[in-house]
């Protein structure tokens, strides 16, 4: 997994709905420092953090990762 890719898009994601690291770390269960962690690639998420990104966006693993299955 790119983590570089991984970080601005979930950052990304979490500016298109308005949401500070604190209520998108409520969201999805982690503190607001991990989220920031994760966006500045200090920190790799686990796959359940991953999914919970996923499923909250409604976004694919795959698009998270910046993976093109074509």
């Amino acid at each position: 997994m790119g983590m570089e890719f991984f970080a601005q898009k979930i950052k990304s994601l979490r500016d298109s709905k308005g949401l500070s690291t604190r209520l998108m770390g409520e969201i999805i269960g982690v503190s607001h420092v991990a989220i920031s962690y994760y966006e500045n690639c200090k920190r790799e998420p686990t796959l359940s953090i991953m999914e919970a990104y996923s499923k909250y966006f409604n976004v694919s693993l795959d698009e998270l990762c910046g993976i093109d299955r074509r």
